[in-house]
């Protein structure tokens, strides 16, 4: 069996678990709160994801910074020099240039070093998605998938995630200009959450809105139930510090169907900046 590694980078929202059973690695990202920047080369604790969330409904400002190059360089070079192969599933391209970045990476240590190889997989997607895309890459390395064989397949198969989620409060999307400030005001005076999904793109489209947090977990519940693909019955429920709408989601998918495999994993800060407290999203492979 070949033996490479598997990376994601800190978009990505993956069961502690999973990480462990299949030694998933991470790629250092940095967030900031306010002036003080954190960096982060590993699945953050709760307690950590409890602070950045507290601190943003506390009006403290938080940004991301996407990978360059040369980080990416600096990062990977001692795999490289071992000969150590990459399957690295980066956030998805519609969201960030951090893909563009991680290909030009990719040429410098493969010619630098003739016979590594890094295989790079453009999501197309975020947060949990990443962890079903992760999670299904770890799987076909341990049933003896080559990295040619897996990135193939990853390639293919990343057409097929999709991401239901809502948002409890537009304003944050709003601060990153994917919103209107009138549509930020409107849906807060009235309780209304958006329904929004990734496009093909992967980039984020509205699909529809609901009024209060339960109607909004039974709209995704729906998406899920009408798009699945029996065939992956495991999907990822990743929450902005909101377990309690997390696991509305849950027990509604559980009562239709007790047989799924449900992981419930926290936003991380590269996305939760962006979406906000309050974010659910229900992440699988579609048919």
């Amino acid at each position: 069996m070949e033996n490479y590694n598997i990376f994601v980078d800190l978009a990505a929202d993956i069961d502690s678990e999973i990480i462990d059973k299949y030694n998933i690695k991470f790629i250092p990202m940095n967030y900031s709160i306010d002036d003080k920047e954190y960096i982060s080369n590993s699945y953050l604790k709760e307690s950590e994801m409890k602070h950045f969330y507290d601190e943003m409904r506390n009006g403290k400002i938080t940004k991301t910074s996407q990978i360059t190059p040369f980080k990416y360089v600096e990062f990977l070079e001692e795999y490289a020099k071992k000969g150590e192969n990459v399957l690295y599933i980066v956030l998805s391209s519609g969201l960030s240039n951090t893909h563009n970045s991680a290909l030009l990476a990719k040429q410098e240590l493969e010619e630098t070093y003739p016979g590594f190889k890094m295989m790079v997989v453009d999501s197309l997607g975020a947060t949990g998605g990443i962890g079903v895309l992760a999670q299904i890459a770890a799987i076909n390395r341990e049933s003896g998938m080559s990295l040619e064989e897996n990135f193939k397949f990853m390639d293919e198969i990343r057409h097929k995630l999709r991401h239901w989620f809502f948002v409890d409060d537009l304003k944050y999307l709003k601060r990153g200009g994917r919103v209107s400030s009138s549509k930020a005001l409107i849906a807060a005076t009235l309780n209304i959450k958006p329904i929004m999904c990734t496009s093909e793109e992967g980039k984020l489209i509205a699909i529809g809105k609901k009024i209060g947090t339960k109607r909004a977990a039974m709209a995704v519940v729906e998406k899920y139930f009408e798009t699945r693909d029996p065939n992956y019955n495991f999907l990822y429920i990743s929450h902005g510090d909101d377990i309690e709408s997390a696991n509305i989601i849950k027990r509604l998918i559980l009562e239709k169907d007790n047989t799924v495999t449900i992981h419930i994993s926290q936003i991380c800060p590269v996305i939760g900046c962006h979406s906000g407290p309050g974010t659910v999203a229900l992440c699988h492979i579609a048919k």
